[in-house]
């Protein structure tokens, strides 16, 4: 029975788990229900907790990720941890290269690295930059790399959250050669349908209590949905998979908020038009790869692109500048928050940093930042609404909800979305979307881009699908289906399935 405390919220109470050689548990609830922290006990990232731990029987008391890939447990987090500038050998080996006469045996690194992939069946080439891999590559590199520390116990958090399904069913692939060598993996998501794809059995917490364990087998998406939210939830807003969207919003040029003009960044994206009105929903959808989120973080300056323009109103953006685009009220929430979030840092300094002049003045007092960031922590729904709570410690739709909250002390002309609502439950998702309905409603341009068909039909008045760096179809003033949208990207499919070779 493990039990957990920060300060005075209890974050786990006497919870029970177990997990089995050869098999895949799934472990679902909504976002603060305890998942990641049960299953950080475990990997020695929390060691402050009560309970016990027992492995093969025998008592261990875990306190530190170390001790626990001793123990043979590795944890693989939604946020990978691999370093992109070095190379995939480089980091299947971090901290434990082999040497030859006091200097790293390259050769010999790169050999077996190789050979290692190779036993999971994935071939590419070991001396490239890990970034240069699309996103599942990455993945299951990070996943042999637990493998060659010798894990015997592989936790996998939120694993799809970021691919395309061409993507999620080669790790599924993986992950069922993994069950044949008896390796034991935890599945957390909150995709349910994945879970009860992939997993021998599932058990739910809600509000860090454990509800139940049962067989896959015998569950449903809309029991699981029951237990985890305490309502029937299968018919939530965004499980949308075919909608009728609404006439275009009439205007003339000069009504048009955001109007990009032959934007090309390499191969991510090349020649891209498009514009943007206030008060709508512009939804870009498409696979992994398909350069659509490449395309968002272009316009919010956090990439240069090679050529074309970014017109916001009259005034032209200056490219790869995003201290303009936010000083112009452009802001971008970005897929992966540690680019916008700092985890160690006070949630009340991520709420103000990007406004700190403005809303503080010259000095920085605490009880005023404070002041300021306690009614917006409210706003949104954050919880716990504690400014001097450290960001880090939040669930993953509180910390979303915090990037958020800072965007909201400066005027939003324009909303710029890339997979907001990635690794959320059906709550926090509905929260952190109806704060971008707010921004609609006031007027703001949104752009959201997703590889998530269901979250692009819910929300967008309009929708232009990508694939290979290409507008491929609009979507306006029509009905409009999950297939619809899946067919007219699916040239992405092929290659995001293809394209992980040297």
């Amino acid at each position: 029975m493990i039990g957990v405390r920060f300060g005075g919220v209890v974050a786990l109470q006497d919870v029970s788990f177990d997990i089995r050689p050869g098999e895949v548990h799934g472990l679902v609830g909504c976002n603060g229900a305890g998942k990641s922290t049960l299953m950080k006990v475990l990997a020695g990232v929390v060691p402050e907790y009560t309970g016990e731990i027992r492995i093969d029987g025998q008592l261990v008391r875990l306190h530190s990720p170390r001790e626990a890939l001793a123990q043979r447990i590795a944890m693989v987090y939604q946020e990978l941890s691999g370093i992109g500038s070095l190379s995939v050998a480089e980091n299947l080996f971090l901290g434990r290269q082999p040497t030859r006469a006091g200097r790293i045996d390259w050769a010999r690194m790169n050999r077996e690295a190789k050979a290692s992939l190779a036993e999971l069946e994935i071939q590419i080439d070991v001396t490239r930059r890990l970034d240069t891999y699309p996103l599942v590559i990455r993945q299951m590199v990070e996943i042999a790399r637990g493998l060659h520390c010798g894990a015997r116990v592989l936790i996998l958090d939120e694993p799809t959250s970021a691919l395309s399904l061409p993507e999620a069913r080669r790790l599924f692939e993986l992950i069922a050669r993994l069950k044949t060598r008896g390796v034991a993996m935890v599945f957390i998501s909150h995709f349910l349908e994945d879970v009860l794809a992939i997993c021998d059995r599932v058990t739910i917490l809600r509000d860090g209590r454990k509800l139940q364990t049962s067989r896959a087998a015998e569950l449903d998406r809309a029991t699981i949905l029951h237990h985890m939210v305490g309502e029937d939830r299968a018919s939530a807003a965004d499980d949308k998979t075919e909608v009728v969207l609404p006439e275009p919003i009439k205007g003339t040029a000069r009504s048009e908020r955001l109007v990009v003009e032959g934007l090309t960044l390499g191969s991510d994206f090349d020649e891209i038009g498009l514009n943007v009105k206030p008060g709508e929903c512009l939804g870009l959808y498409g696979f992994v790869g398909a350069g659509h989120q490449e395309l968002v973080q272009a316009i919010a300056g956090v990439l240069k692109p090679d050529r074309g323009t970014v017109h916001l109103g009259p005034k032209t953006l200056r490219p790869g500048d995003v201290p303009s685009a936010v000083q112009n009220g452009v802001v971008f929430v970005a897929a992966d928050r540690a680019q916008t979030l700092a985890r160690n840092a006070p949630i009340a300094h991520n709420a103000t940093l990007s406004h700190l002049k403005r809303v503080l003045g010259s000095w920085i007092v605490r009880r005023n930042e404070h002041r300021v960031c306690q009614p917006l922590l409210e706003r949104v729904g954050c919880r716990p609404p504690n400014p001097a709570l450290r960001a880090g410690a939040l669930s993953g739709g509180n910390q979303q909800k915090v990037v958020l909250a800072k965007w909201l002390l400066g005027p939003i002309r324009v909303l710029l979305l890339e997979e907001p609502t990635r690794g959320m439950d059906v709550h926090a998702k509905a929260d952190v979307m109806e704060l971008v309905a707010e921004q609609k409603r006031a007027g703001a341009a949104v752009i959201l881009a997703s590889t998530e068909p269901e979250l692009i039909l819910a929300h967008s008045d309009r929708i232009l699908t990508f694939a290979r760096g290409r507008i491929t179809r609009e979507f306006a003033g029509q009905r409009v289906t999950k297939q619809d949208l899946m067919h007219a990207a699916e040239d992405a499919g092929i290659a995001a399935s293809t394209n992980v070779g040297p």
